[in-house]
């Protein structure tokens, strides 16, 4: 390792906060599309960081065959690899893969060289292969057409694998309603990559519950369950007073029973 410190290999959330103060970012634009870890929300919504990947962060060890779906500049799968998973990234949109190439360059300059398999590819036209851990953060809700993604998954999914989907909780209004001003009824749409002129479908911000997903995935032999955790919106989490009654409301495991003021949800299956 070169000069950074082990303490940025410790977790998804510190190797992600080395990243954001440590690239160009006009190569890697992790500033203008993740601006609220730059602002004085960060440090509630670091803590968050992790707990959303708790069930990846379980399950790392070398030479753990990884998907990640809608990897997007890919800081927790660089993470993966530098802690010796076999990892693959694939994402719709040049931007995102192009990005995160860029990632792996600065990475090697930085830290150490790692072997990170980026592919601009809709998930349906992936080859066949067999991962132990397939996850995905933010990205279910975009993924079209819906039976067909969860069977395509399912059939890449080795036995005794795990799935993670980290997804915002449908569960709650507000999210919701901003979900409703973004697409209105437009659930489904067609997209183009800009660099490629190439068509797909695309799922307009259509949240489902994590029980809706953990249904879909059980007729495919997957079994799972979600949980639900995080109080605060982005909005209130600069604010040190519902800052300390959210970390408290957490640490007493009380969050979970305040389902539609929960932010994320989080789906954890295995495949018998």
């Amino acid at each position: 390792m070169n000069s950074v410190g082990k303490s940025v290999l410790s977790s998804p959330a510190a190797f992600f906060e080395w990243c954001l103060h440590s690239v160009d970012q006009e190569k890697i634009p992790f500033r203008a599309n993740y601006p609220q870890y730059f602002s004085s929300s960060a440090p509630y919504l670091w803590r968050a960081y992790d707990r959303r990947l708790s069930d990846v962060i379980a399950l790392v060890r070398p030479g753990l065959r990884v998907l990640e779906i809608g990897c997007g500049i890919g800081s927790d799968l660089h993470w993966l690899a530098l802690r010796g998973a076999d990892v693959i990234g694939i994402d719709v949109k040049s931007e995102w893969t192009e990005a995160a190439r860029e990632l792996t360059r600065h990475v090697r300059d930085k830290i150490r060289p790692v072997t990170v398999r980026i592919e601009r590819i809709n998930l349906l036209d992936l080859p066949s292969a067999q991962y132990d851990l397939i996850y995905m953060k933010d990205t279910f809700h975009h993924l079209e057409p819906r039976d067909q993604i969860v069977a395509k998954i399912a059939s890449l999914l080795a036995p005794g694998g795990r799935i993670v989907i980290v997804e915002p909780n449908a569960w709650n209004p507000a999210i919701q309603y901003k979900m409703f001003r973004i697409r209105g009824f437009n659930t489904i749409i067609d997209k183009i990559d800009k660099a490629t002129g190439e068509r797909f479908i695309y799922g307009n911000e259509r949240l489902v519950t994590g029980g809706a997903i953990a249904s879909a995935f059980a007729r495919h032999g997957i079994k799972g369950s979600a949980r639900l955790f995080r109080l605060l919106p982005t909005a209130l989490a600069s604010n040190s007073f519902f800052v300390k009654v959210a970390n408290l409301l957490e640490r007493l495991r009380i969050e979970a029973l305040l389902v539609p003021a929960c932010i994320h949800s989080v789906y954890t299956g295995t495949k018998s």
